[in-house]
């Protein structure tokens, strides 16, 4: 199951952390922090490229500000 995510640079690390929670039903502070998986801040700086990266198990891609999550 794949969920896509519109997302600004500035809120694009904590939308990847809630729409996560809510697939695993847990709380956002419950989950590793998404640094272990890869840097938020070059995340953010680069979130009008195209990223992929792994995280808890969830399989994230970012195309172009959309952010696409699944397992």
């Amino acid at each position: 199951m794949e969920n896509l995510i519109q997302s600004s640079q500035t809120q694009l690390v904590t939308k990847i952390v809630k729409r996560v929670s809510e697939m695993e039903e847990t709380d956002p502070l419950d989950l590793p922090p998404l640094y272990n998986s890869i840097d938020p801040e070059a995340l953010n700086q680069l979130a009008d490229s195209n990223i992929r990266f792994e995280y808890t198990g969830y399989n994230i891609e970012i195309e172009n500000g959309t952010i696409a999550i699944d397992q």
